[in-house]
């Protein structure tokens, strides 16, 4: 049996390690993992002996898009996040059974051509990426509440005396939430999406912008599209959901804050490299920019000496948004793939 993965991808690399482990398997691991498992080898390992996946699976990883059709004449399972598959990727599909999205989006596949051919299209509800929109609102309500200044305030002593009620001792300045609020997403993927989701309840405007404007999103989720001036100058929180790449690298820079809404709040989970930290600390300094809450930096881990570390109107976290990659995360997030490989092996 053959499993293509239909793209470079660490997660497609680590489902392939959890079906069929290969002899660099574990420096991948080990770079995978870091400092979250003292021993990732034995730990994949035991979790794909509790999934009974069987030896004997071969994988292959398909570098470069034109190259997916020819790979796919001897394919069995498909698995595949962005890229695209049509009725001339599978022509020569002769085997193929099914394809496995890697998320909950399948518009790039051809539902068509895969009904004429037989082949199941399956999706992932992927626990990473709802909890990366969990981490986003959480960090945009710690930023509209004014979180650390509270939690700093509560550290200080007081010049009140104690008695049975003292509302807002320490004059917390920055105590608003998010009624009212414009939210501006940069990007709407499946994290995006899901953070425009999250958010209806809390009496915001949410815009958004991307490369192609989704009007089924708009109608679905309520939200606005908004061109990138647009955007950064209508929004209170600006909110980063695109990839990391040589187009993006520092999309968000001096220019870009300079045209934004005076004291907007940014918040960041997708890619450190995004980012100008040296244009956003500028304007952090200055009140340009009102606060910053991040997850990704530049250069990771962040080195003490960073000066995010040590502005008053930032709040940072360890890149954690998608959460402790414990064995029950695997479940979550590639158990159901792997699932998939193993009953279609057995013809189930």
């Amino acid at each position: 049996m053959k499993v293509v993965f239909g793209e470079p991808d660490k997660m497609f690399r680590l489902i392939a390690e959890a079906i069929a482990p290969s002899p660099e398997g574990g420096t991948f691991l080990k770079q995978f993992y870091l400092t979250e498992c003292a021993d990732p080898v034995s730990m994949l390992r035991a979790w794909s002996a509790r999934h009974q996946v069987p030896p004997g699976i071969e994988v292959a990883h398909c570098a470069r898009p034109e190259e997916l059709k020819s790979m796919l004449a001897d394919a069995d399972v498909l698995v595949i996040e962005n890229g695209t598959v049509g009725g001339d990727e599978l022509s020569q599909a002769s085997s193929l059974k099914v394809i496995h999205t890697f998320g909950l989006l399948a518009d790039n596949i051809d539902r068509e051509a895969c009904r004429a051919r037989g082949i199941a299209v399956r999706t992932l509800d992927r626990h990473a990426n709802r909890m990366v929109a969990e981490h986003v609102v959480m960090l945009m309500l710690a930023l509209a509440r004014g979180l650390d200044e509270s939690r700093e305030g509560l550290r200080q002593a007081s010049a009140l005396q104690p008695s049975g009620w003292a509302y807002n001792w320490p004059a917390c300045r920055g105590v608003n939430g998010l009624a009212g609020r414009t939210i501006g997403l940069i990007g709407l993927g499946q994290v995006g999406a899901l953070v425009a989701r999250y958010l209806r309840p809390f009496g915001v405007t949410v815009l958004y912008t991307r490369r192609n404007r989704d009007r089924a999103a708009e109608a679905e989720l309520g939200i606005v599209y908004a061109p990138l001036d647009e955007l950064v100058s209508k929004s209170d929180i600006l909110s980063i959901h695109i990839p990391g790449n040589a187009q993006t690298n520092k999309m968000i820079n001096a220019d870009l804050l300079a045209r934004a809404k005076p004291g907007v709040c940014i918040v960041n989970t997708a890619r450190g490299s995004i980012i100008d930290e040296d244009a956003l600390v500028a304007a952090l300094k200055s009140g340009a920019v009102g606060a910053a809450a991040l997850d990704v930096f530049t250069s990771e881990p962040l080195q003490n000496d960073n000066p995010l570390h040590h502005l008053k109107n930032v709040i940072l976290t360890p890149h954690v948004a998608a959460g402790t990659r414990d064995e029950a995360w695997l479940d979550r997030e590639i158990g159901p793939i792997v699932d998939a490989v193993v009953s279609t092996l057995r013809n189930e």
